[in-house]
C-alpha cells in the first residue's frame, strides 16, 4: 500500500472545504493526506510566499472551529431549513409554472422543474433582464445535459425569504416571457 495505506502508493488524499459546513461563502478548505504528499504540497510557493493564504478568511474559520462547532452547524441548518421551505413555498405559488420535484432537506439548492417547452439555457438571458440569476441544470450533468434541460438550481443559503419570494416572481416573469415568445 505505501506511506498512508489504501493501496494509493501515498498518494490518496482527499480536499474538504468550510463551504457546506459553515456558509456559502467560506471559501476555505484542506487536504487530508499522507505526509509526504502534505510536505510536497505545502513546500509550493504561494503556501511559503509568506501572509498565508485567505488570512482574513482563514481568522473567521479559526473562530468558527474554536466556537461551539454542533451549535453553529446546528443553527445553519435550521436556517437553511426555513430557506428551502420559504423558496419551495414562493414557487408553489406560481401554479404550473415551477415543480420542485424533491423539496430539500439539507443543502444549499433547490432543483425546480420548468413547463414543457422552456429551455433553461434560453430562460437564463430573460430572466437575467429580470434581475435573476440561475445556474441552468445541464450545465449540472456536462455528457448528459439533455434529461435537464427543463430544470435549473436555485440556491435558497443567500437570500432573504422575502428576496426569494421577489426572485421567484421575477423567475415566473421571465418564463412567461420566454412562453408567450414561443406562442
Amino acid at each position: 500500500g505505501g506511506e498512508g495505506g489504501g493501496g494509493g502508493g501515498g498518494r490518496v488524499l482527499s480536499v474538504s472545504s468550510l463551504t457546506k459546513i459553515a456558509a456559502p461563502g467560506l471559501r476555505l478548505g484542506w487536504v487530508e493526506a499522507p505526509p509526504a504528499l502534505l510536505r510536497r504540497i505545502a513546500s509550493r510557493g504561494y503556501l511559503s510566499s509568506g501572509g498565508g493564504v485567505a488570512p482574513f478568511v482563514s481568522e473567521v474559520a479559526c473562530e468558527l472551529l474554536e466556537a461551539e462547532q454542533d451549535e453553529v452547524v446546528a443553527g445553519l441548518a435550521e436556517t437553511y431549513r426555513g430557506s428551502a421551505r420559504a423558496l419551495c413555498a414562493a414557487l408553489r405559488a406560481e401554479p404550473g409554472l415551477f415543480r420542485v420535484e424533491t423539496e430539500p432537506l439539507g443543502g444549499f439548492f433547490c432543483w425546480v422543474r420548468l413547463p414543457e417547452g422552456v429551455d433553461a439555457t434560453e430562460l437564463l438571458p430573460v430572466a437575467e433582464r429580470h434581475g435573476v440569476l440561475f445556474l441552468p441544470g445541464a450545465r449540472c450533468a456536462p455528457g448528459a445535459a439533455e434529461p435537464f434541460r427543463h430544470h435549473v438550481r436555485l440556491c435558497f443559503a443567500f437570500e432573504t425569504e422575502a428576496a426569494m419570494g421577489e426572485g421567484v416572481r421575477r423567475l415566473a416573469a421571465a418564463v412567461r416571457e420566454v412562453q408567450r415568445r414561443a406562442a
